[in-house]
């Protein structure tokens, strides 16, 4: 038997008791387990298709990151314990409380003597959990592998299940998984404290002398900025997205912090790609300060819905360019930068036309794009170009002429 301490809530139809659970209590002998492990809610059917829904590389993710973060964290479980005979013991508060030498009055009394108390569980109940099943097999993992860490305590909220009310439960968990918004794009890369390519795309807009400017981040929440936005140069998810370019890490890498001198190192990486891009295209920083009628090898630079303009104020061409520059060593830098100024980006010039633009943004034939850019730098030889140039301008009902050629 294991006695919790807990405060209890009520919220509608559901009574509810918020305690901490030490991670070996909570994992040995499944004392907690997920729905699709239960007969509860779901029949065996159900329950099959609920655990194809668990992903594993996340369970994965959460376990290194039990085991490798000192400073990890988890949001509650909120689990439903029914059978067994769970207890509920108040602990009464005495009559009169002073804090700071003021007295609590009896109402506030009454009320915090009837939240406090302790829960009593003797190992017969079920108690599965209603929302946290990736943490909690998640945390499972990390015991087995780790157990050292079986004094980690983790916090859970218990609602009592009713058999006879099955459905009230369903719907329950139906809620927590269905509304819970989790963070994703830019909200992430915000929040994100673990995830080195987060931590240096912000620092990147708070520091770097160009990426810091006003009108150098668009405020949109994903990686393309949004066509009444004639202004802003590139996106939070775009500096994201080119930080994982140049990094190159596998997916796991970004679940865990780095020590300091890893996160410096690796954002001297990404100052150095900007600094480079700035540096071959000098007009786009004047750009960022709203300099208007601005050139590049003649052409316009702008972007817009009519002719495309240049694909260097695209996210997508500022990542084309992000993956070329990986390919070369620092001794080809200089010609890397020689040969990319001379690059036509106009979106509906001879080069890019109908792989990024056709009357709108084209999203298809990313291989394509990426070898034709090393191509014309001539990084990449592939005598198969001009076959798949032709290929996308038959499509196009167009005669491709081999009119692309290396730099």
């Amino acid at each position: 038997m294991i006695h919790l301490a807990c405060l209890r809530g009520n919220i509608g139809y559901w009574t509810y008791y918020s305690t901490v659970i030490k991670i070996k209590d909570l994992v040995t002998d499944n004392r907690v387990i997920t729905v699709s492990e239960s007969e509860e809610l779901y029949t065996q059917n159900i329950n099959r298709i609920l655990q194809r829904e668990i992903n594993q590389s996340r369970i994965k993710s959460l376990k290194k990151y039990i085991k490798e973060n000192d400073e990890r964290f988890f949001s509650s479980l909120i689990v439903a314990v029914h059978k067994g005979s769970p207890k509920w013991s108040d602990i009464d508060l005495f009559e009169r409380i002073e804090i700071d030498g003021s007295e609590i009055n009896q109402e506030q009394v009454n009320f915090l003597g009837s939240k406090f108390g302790i829960l009593s569980l003797n190992g017969d109940e079920e108690i599965f959990a209603l929302d946290g099943q990736h943490r909690l097999k998640g945390l499972r993992k990390a015991y087995e592998e780790d157990e050292t860490i079986e004094d980690l305590e983790i916090p859970v909220i218990f609602v009592i299940h009713n058999h006879n009310q099955v459905e009230k439960t369903r719907r329950l968990f139906t809620v927590l998984n269905k509304y819970a918004e989790k963070p994703k794009g830019a909200e992430l890369i915000i929040l994100d404290e673990d995830d080195v390519a987060a931590i240096n795309t912000r620092r990147l807009v708070i520091e770097h002398p160009i990426l810091s400017k006003p009108n150098a981040l668009s405020s949109s929440k994903s990686g393309a900025i949004p066509t009444n936005d004639n202004k802003s140069f590139t996106t939070l998810v775009t500096l994201y997205s080119i930080n994982k370019k140049l990094y190159s890490q596998n997916a796991s890498y970004y679940t865990v912090r780095p020590a300091d001198d890893i996160i410096e190192s690796l954002y001297q990486k990404s100052v150095a790609f900007w600094n480079t891009l700035f540096e071959v295209f000098p007009e786009l920083i004047n750009y960022t300060d709203e300099v208007e009628n601005l050139t590049i090898n003649e052409k316009p630079i702008l972007r817009n819905d009519n002719s495309g303009g240049s694909l260097l104020l695209r996210p997508v061409g500022q990542e084309l360019i992000a993956n070329a520059y990986t390919k070369f060593l620092a001794n080809e830098l200089p010609e890397f930068k020689r040969k990319l100024r001379l690059i036509d980006f106009n979106l509906s010039g001879n080069i890019w036309k109908y792989i990024f633009w056709n009357e709108k943004m084209l999203g298809k034939e990313a291989k394509l794009k990426n070898n034709l850019l090393l191509f014309l730098l001539g990084k990449h030889t592939d005598v198969n170009i001009h076959r798949e140039m032709t290929r996308v301008y038959n499509l196009n009902n167009q005669e491709y002429q081999n009119h692309i050629e290396q730099i």
